[in-house]
């Protein structure tokens, strides 16, 4: 096994790797190795699921790394890209592949702006939305594809100008059918990834606001210990303020690598620890507005009423 685990980044929806070129510049220009592609879903001519997405960046960027090339994988999520790239982990936790005789593994994983689906329950990502599409996302639906056509001011309102013309020109239109698809079970809340994600809030997003990243994490907070950083910038930080991720980027990865293997189950133990700033009575409070919401946004979906 080689020493530096590579950075693996999974992008945002309608996001292609040039969208994560000066981040993957300042990486290397460290010494980090980097891989990122553009998903199977990204410009598709044809109908792509969130688990075909999952199964791309598993079997494509994720395991030639692990068993091919030895190096161990940290993982970097931006938005939609958190869907399939913790659904890729599943099962390629240090502890896991330590059991099957594996010396390289996914150390950890790092969302940025990310959406948090448990999956595994047939919901896909318009359902964990409360039953209707986003504002910012058109629909062609007889393309069979949808698209911010206006990314600016929801994606990009805080890039420099010239930087956010050459990114929106360079968007692509995504397969409605990753949103509309059941979500695969993803691996954030899995035994082997305890202590080992990491969550960055973009305080001036627009497009995943920052009260919806924060309820997200509240209801989850029983099923992992986050590392939550913030940074001052919208939904697409790489590109807002590149330097300043990075830092954020490096941190965690220096606090993953340096976390023992996991050798217990977390069953039957407190985890009161694990809530971190949140007190158990907030949580309690904070789970019954996510679940209260969530209970409108599903009754929306089927019925097409809004709740009052």
């Amino acid at each position: 096994m080689n020493s530096s685990p590579v950075f693996v980044i999974v992008p945002g929806a309608s996001q292609t790797p040039s969208h994560y070129a000066h981040i993957i510049h300042l990486l290397q220009a460290r010494g980090h190795g980097t891989l990122t592609a553009l998903l199977p879903s990204g410009g598709a001519t044809r109908l792509v699921s969130a688990a075909e997405d999952a199964e791309f960046v598993r079997s494509r960027m994720i395991l030639p790394i692990l068993d091919i090339e030895k190096y161990d994988v940290i993982l970097i999520m931006h938005s939609y890209g958190g869907l399939p790239g913790s659904a890729a982990a599943r099962g390629l936790g240090s502890a896991d592949r330590a059991t099957s005789g594996r010396k390289t593994a996914v150390l950890g994983q790092i969302f940025i702006a990310s959406i948090l689906p448990h999956g595994g329950n047939g919901e896909d990502v318009i359902a964990l939305l409360g039953g209707k599409w986003p504002s910012f996302i058109d629909v062609h639906e007889s393309e069979q594809r949808i698209k911010c056509d206006q990314p600016k001011i929801p994606l990009y309102d805080d890039v420099p100008p010239l930087i956010s013309k050459g990114t929106e020109l360079s968007s692509i239109s995504q397969s409605i059918q990753c949103f509309t698809s059941p979500c695969p079970l993803t691996s954030w809340h899995e035994e082997a990834f305890f202590g080992r994600c990491a969550y960055i809030r973009t305080r001036n997003d627009q497009a995943v606001p920052y009260e919806v990243q924060n309820a997200m994490l509240d209801s989850t907070v029983t099923m992992q210990n986050w590392v939550i950083r913030d940074i001052a910038a919208g939904n697409s930080p790489q590109l807002a303020l590149p330097e300043k991720l990075v830092e954020i980027i490096l941190a965690i990865s220096q606090q993953f690598e340096v976390l023992p293997l996991p050798t217990t189950s977390r069953e039957g133990l407190d985890l009161s620890f694990s809530v971190g700033k949140y007190q158990l009575s907030s949580l309690v409070r904070a789970q019954t507005r996510w679940l209260t919401s969530r209970v409108k946004g599903l009754v929306h979906h089927r019925s097409g009423r809004k709740l009052q």
